[in-house]
Order: C-alpha cells, then sequence, then structure tokens
C-alpha cells in the first residue's frame, strides 16, 4: 500500500500537505506490469499521471523516419512520468515500456487536475517542480546526445 508520507518523499509532491496527498491517493491504484508490457504509446490521450513504485520503465519516441528513439530509463522509486496529462494538448509524446516487471501508482488526472484548478497554491507548487523534472530529463537527454556525437566524431575522425 502506498500512503501519504511515501507520496510526499516522490519528485513531484514533497512540497503537498498530508491531506492533499491523501486527496490524490483516493483517485490512484496500483497496478502491475511485466517485463515487456507497454504501458502508453506515444499519440494516445493521457488521462494518467504513474509513479514508479519498482522496477523500470523505458520512454522511447518515434522519429519521422519511424525509428524508436529512447529519451530515458524511470528506474528511480517515486519517478514520474506520463505528465503530459496535465498539459494541453493532454497527448503522450512518449511511449513507456517496463523493461522488467514493475509496480506503478497510477494517478487519475481528472481528479488531480481538479484538485490543482481547486487550489492555486497546489497547483503553483506541483508546476514548478513538473517544470524541474522536464528540465533535468531535458538535460539527461542532451548529455547523452553529446556522449554520443563525441563518440561518434572519434570513430569517424580515425
Amino acid at each position: 500500500m502506498v500512503t501519504a508520507a511515501w507520496l510526499k518523499g516522490t519528485e513531484l509532491f514533497s512540497a503537498l500537505e498530508e491531506s492533499r496527498l491523501n486527496r490524490i491517493l483516493s483517485h490512484s491504484r496500483i497496478e502491475s506490469y511485466s517485463g515487456g508490457e507497454i504501458i502508453f504509446r506515444q499519440g494516445e490521450e493521457a488521462h494518467r499521471l504513474y509513479v514508479l513504485i519498482e522496477g523500470s520503465v523505458t520512454l522511447t519516441v518515434k522519429t519521422g523516419a519511424k525509428i524508436d528513439f529512447m529519451t530515458s530509463t524511470i528506474d528511480k522509486e517515486g519517478a514520474v512520468f506520463g505528465m503530459p496529462c496535465l498539459l494541453e494538448p493532454f497527448r503522450y509524446n512518449v511511449t513507456a515500456a517496463c523493461t522488467k516487471s514493475s509496480k506503478i501508482l497510477v494517478i487519475d488526472a481528472d481528479p488531480f487536475k481538479k484538485l490543482l484548478e481547486d487550489d492555486p497554491n497546489i497547483g503553483r507548487e506541483v508546476m514548478k517542480k513538473l517544470a524541474l523534472i522536464y528540465f533535468n530529463r531535458l538535460n539527461e537527454v542532451r548529455d547523452g546526445v553529446s556522449k554520443l556525437l563525441t563518440v561518434f566524431k572519434l570513430k569517424t575522425s580515425s
């Protein structure tokens, strides 16, 4: 069972009070996924937010050339994914797939968005955390691309 104390320790919800966390938990459930199982696909309507309890999830994006490009691996307990459910146009911008058996807290987006709208202070805190998560993940992808280009440049100049 996931508690408000556990949820407060996650990357997105650390600034929220216990009563608010319990309200979020009342609209959530724990789901188990097998390795290789798809949680959601790029382009699908985004109705849920996900918090990793245990396991590992890869996020991939399909390019115009129909090639899957891995953008991130979610393997830290408390890491959040599926964030487009909070942002227009409310469609997942990546595909999420488990790389091994995983337990995930699934939060229904509509009641969560209502909570954010009803309490602007909570909305502000969550959106600040959300922006920081996106910023950090963007920097991780940039670092990965930079390393890849460095390796490629070394191999082609040899």
